[in-house]
């Protein structure tokens, strides 16, 4: 809940969830996935595969990593500060592979 109250006090409004944005360790921590690589993915991350952003949730968009998953869009680092230390706003491609690129939290 305080994840919660933080974000929304800094005009950021993403649903931080076990299906997007949970820190994990393990899959067994998030609905779907568990993305663990401390460079991309500080601290861990829950999040689920796709194949376009229609696979995902609200204020996530579908990228091209990890054989295709969702993460929180932005625009500047700011708005992936709610994530903790080491996220950043970090340009990906999309999917599918057409879709050119877009501004997600990453590491």
């Amino acid at each position: 809940m305080l994840i919660l109250v933080f974000v929304v006090g800094c005009g950021v409004d993403a649903d931080v969830s076990r299906t997007v944005g949970a820190r994990c360790d393990t899959k067994d921590d998030c609905n779907e996935r568990c993305l663990v690589d401390a460079d991309d993915y500080p601290g861990g991350i829950c999040s689920v595969s796709c194949m376009d952003v229609r696979d995902c949730p609200g204020d996530t968009a579908c990228v091209d990593d990890e054989g295709g998953v969702c993460l929180f869009v932005c625009d500047s680092d700011a708005d992936c500060e709610f994530m903790g230390p080491g996220w950043r706003c970090d340009s990906r491609d999309a999917r599918p592979d057409s879709a050119g690129e877009v501004k997600v939290c990453r590491g």
